[in-house]
């Protein structure tokens, strides 16, 4: 057990270190630094920052830039306001749901944007959660419907540019039409990117960034969800036929400019260099992981085990990394847990009786789903210690109660919320023999 407890150390270690790296403070302030007169408007200049990273993002934007706090409006989750800077105006609402505040916050940013004149410029700081943390609906649409259609949505199991999709022609911020309706005025957007690819216009449903789908795209993903509702399927329908504006499309957004500032490959590469120092020889793998979690789960083990069996990618003491974000597709009645603790839970039977391979797999915005987790740790000995707790591995992953387990177990990792967020690392390590 000596061996395995050192295991998760390591790995933990590694994953915070990936977090330094990540810190949004940090990369906008460097960013800000290095472009000297990017953001100098003639005059005033407002400060909108969106997601879980908002807080930070901010405070890296003012150390910088002679911005005054009345010209600062953040939105955020939960929970993370608090970690704002002085004087700026704060609002939370819900995530991974939107909520009711949500829309408050979108009518908030709406009313601050359209103010700017020709003269004035927008520094626009998105970060993971942005898409649900704040939103403005086109007439018509009503709200309940919208929150419905999310759950439906985030449910399903699609891609992050399914569910953009439909989001952003369901909107009149997402998909560049925030940066449109800050015209005149110059848009400078700097992103914290939570998706595979970086892609501006996945990025927060992409609020400044051209978007290249339609509504015609958002209607082909409706078949596989027969709950999605009727007025919003309606609306759709009616941008298709030409009824509604399209969003901004290529060439059609001269004002604004987006700038991917921080990603997963960067934190991946800060745990590969935090196990190197610990003794691993590291490899990267991906940090476009996709899929449905407990497939991928079982892909990534596999390999940690022929690296343990034959030396191959890597001969141990070896560390191998993957980043991205997978999804997982509840049933009727999920219990408690998220991708990332699916993740790990679903490695623990290929695992079963191995010593010196364990896993970490964990969010860098320190929320897994909906509990207070950022992911998990599971070894060996997961599957035989759940057992002697009265708990079944696989009753737990078919029941999405993942996060129960190895909260019985100590084995998941709580660092609350962490003021960033580049997606998921899965940090896979196998021990001398």
């Amino acid at each position: 057990m000596e061996r395995q407890e050192r295991l998760k150390t390591d790995a933990e270690a590694a994953f915070r270190s990936a977090l330094e790296a990540a810190e949004p403070d940090r990369l906008v302030a460097g960013w800000l630094r290095d472009h000297p007169g990017a953001v100098s408007p003639a005059g005033r200049t407002l400060v909108i920052a969106v997601g879980k990273g908002a807080c930070s993002m901010v405070s890296g934007a003012m150390e910088v830039l002679p911005v005054r706090p009345e010209e600062v409006l953040v939105v955020t989750k939960d929970g993370h306001g608090a970690a704002c800077p002085a004087g700026v105006t704060v609002l939370e609402s819900g995530h991974p749901r939107p909520d009711a505040r949500s829309l408050d916050a979108g009518a908030a940013i709406l009313d601050r944007v359209e103010a700017l004149g020709p003269r004035d410029g927008l520094l626009l700081l998105v970060s993971g959660g942005a898409s649900a943390l704040a939103d403005v609906l086109p007439p018509g649409l009503d709200p309940e419907d919208w929150f419905r259609a999310n759950a439906a949505l985030v449910g399903a199991g699609l891609p992050i540019q399914a569910i953009n999709a439909v989001r952003k022609h369901c909107s009149l911020l997402k998909g560049g039409q925030l940066a449109r309706a800050a015209a005149p005025a110059e848009v400078t957007a700097l992103l914290l990117s939570d998706v595979v690819g970086d892609d501006p216009a996945v990025i927060g449903s992409g609020p400044a960034a051209p978007d290249p789908t339609t509504y015609a795209d958002g209607l082909a993903f409706l078949p596989e969800m027969p709950d999605f509702p009727p007025s919003l399927r309606m609306h759709l329908e009616a941008g298709r036929a030409g009824t509604h504006a399209e969003t901004p499309k290529s060439g059609e957004l001269g004002n604004s400019r987006n700038v991917v500032v921080g990603n997963n490959r960067s934190a991946l590469e800060a745990a590969a260099d935090a196990l190197r120092r610990r003794g691993y020889e590291p490899l990267i793998l991906t940090s476009r992981l996709q899929g449905e979690a407990r497939q991928a789960a079982r892909a990534l083990a596999s390999v940690a085990l022929e690296a343990a069996d034959s030396g191959t990618p890597l001969a141990a003491p070896a560390a191998l990394l993957w980043g991205g974000e997978t999804t997982v597709t509840l049933g009727a009645d999920p219990g408690e847990g998220g991708r990332s603790q699916e993740m790990a839970l679903a490695m623990a039977g290929d695992f079963d009786g191995i010593p010196g391979v364990g896993a970490l797999c964990a969010g860098t915005d320190g929320t897994d789903g909906p509990t207070e987790a950022a992911g998990g740790w599971v070894d060996g000995a997961t599957r035989e210690r759940a057992a002697q707790a009265g708990r079944s591995i696989g009753e737990a992953l078919d029941g999405h109660n993942s996060g129960a387990v190895l909260e019985l177990l100590n084995d998941r990792l709580v660092t609350g919320p962490t003021g960033t967020n580049v997606m998921d690392l899965n940090i896979l390590l196998v021990a001398q023999g």
